[in-house]
């Protein structure tokens, strides 16, 4: 009875371990880009932060297009006592105003608000451009760290089995001392970068997290491979792309004409302000009925300091607009020779790809056999496994040169919808 029971023990413990082991696979989830992509635009606090930023400037629009409040001027009277010692407290007039800009400036201000509006929205765009490129970058150096793991994995593997060689050799009395010594610090230096690999992987992670908006520690696993991409633009293209398209220049556009617009508002407020009222007065208990117009007169400076400001904020955005569109055609032209840098040592990294293989495989055999010796063995080895590096660091350099491109112009080089939220 007791044997049966420690056996149904046995097989409970090693169904619910799988079960958990199973459960535990299942919960980190496989995340592509595009759905990395979703989840940062809803949820990257930037993001969020801008959203808001421009919820703020159409509270302000409502605001612009609101006439002002109306005024009320209520008088009391009948504070003396009479003969009677009493006093007849009573509202002896009421008057109802409504105050106006001069003619123009109500319009002006609207314009000026909207344009603000855009100014958020055109903001947002910049942002979301900010995070698209972030995001993707630490999407791919999280694959680049899978892959570098798993090399890194392979190169471990292969120091051991080294090691192991030399250790048999070494024991035979085939080799020296200091050549079994030196083969357990190549080992051991292998197992170092492995577990610096685990760690950086672990931290791009985490910060690829918290690009998404949500907690760092959330498991994932990335489901796509970096991919091998062409640069098929020339220059004039990708600056055209980037006058149409990019927030920065859009934004200081509607700043000049906001600017613009300022100006004219800053004129026209040298014209008088007024209002329109209406007043009931009690004479006598007698009612008598009024209406009520009043005018501001800007008589001292005709608003000469507020056109003056409005003249140089204009001078100085005409001058910004144009050295904005400078630096963004510098930066699209910058992005342009780093795409074309990448893909030409990607090219030579790819050459140098089919090479390394056959040099591991080579080295392995002639080692084996006894026809090179351990220096050179390890040299080879050491060539072969940076060469691998070196093809999957290009890839992830190819990557983030076209993403910097991307960011340039403000435009998906790679066909991606949801680039342009």
């Amino acid at each position: 009875m007791g044997k049966n029971c420690l056996k149904i023990c046995v097989c409970l413990c090693v169904l619910f371990g799988g079960a958990v082991s199973i459960s535990a696979d299942t919960e980190r989830e496989k995340l592509n880009f595009k759905e990395a992509l979703e989840q940062a635009f809803d949820h990257n606090p930037a993001m969020v932060a801008a959203r808001q930023a421009v919820a703020s400037a159409e509270g302000d629009l409502i605001t612009a297009r609101t006439l002002q409040n109306p005024e009320a001027e209520l008088e009391f009277g009948g504070f003396k006592k009479d003969a009677n010692d009493e006093r007849d407290v009573r509202l002896n007039s009421i008057e109802i105003k409504q105050p106006f800009d001069p003619i123009g400036v109500w319009f002006f201000k609207q314009k000026i608000a909207s344009n603000q509006v855009k100014i958020g929205r055109e903001t947002l765009r910049s942002t979301w451009s900010d995070v698209y490129q972030h995001v993707r970058e630490v999407y791919s150096k999280v694959i680049l760290n899978q892959k570098r793991l798993e090399l890194a994995e392979d190169n471990l593997n292969a120091m051991r089995q080294f090691f192991g060689r030399v250790q048999e050799r070494y024991q035979s009395g085939l080799v020296l001392k200091n050549d079994f010594q030196r083969a357990k610090i190549e080992m051991l230096n292998a197992e170092h970068g492995f577990l610096s690999v685990q760690k950086e992987l672990a931290s791009n992670r985490a910060r690829l997290n918290l690009a998404l908006g949500r907690p760092m520690d959330t498991p994932f696993e990335v489901a796509e491979q970096l991919k091998e991409e062409r640069l098929l633009w020339s220059i004039d293209q990708l600056k055209s792309l980037a006058l149409a398209n990019r927030p920065d220049i859009r934004i200081a556009g509607l700043e000049l004409d906001s600017k613009n617009k300022n100006v004219v508002k800053a004129q026209l407020n040298r014209l008088p302000s007024y209002s329109v009222g209406f007043r009931r007065i009690d004479e006598d208990d007698e009612d008598d009925y009024a209406i009520v117009v009043g005018i501001s007169l800007p008589l001292w400076n005709l608003n000469q300091g507020e056109i003056k400001k409005a003249k140089a904020e204009k001078a100085a955005q005409t001058v910004m607009s144009e050295a904005i569109k400078e630096e963004s055609m510098f930066q699209v032209y910058e992005s342009y020779l780093e795409a074309e840098l990448a893909q030409k040592q990607f090219e030579l990294s790819k050459k140098s790809l089919d090479e390394a293989n056959e040099l591991f495989r080579l080295a392995n055999l002639r080692y084996s056999e006894g026809k090179i010796d351990f220096l050179n063995y390890l040299d080879q080895v050491r060539t072969a496994a940076a060469a691998k590096v070196k093809y999957f660091e290009g890839l992830f350099e190819l990557s983030r040169s076209m993403s910097a491109l991307e960011a340039s112009i403000y435009v998906s080089l790679r066909q991606e919808d949801f680039f342009n939220e």
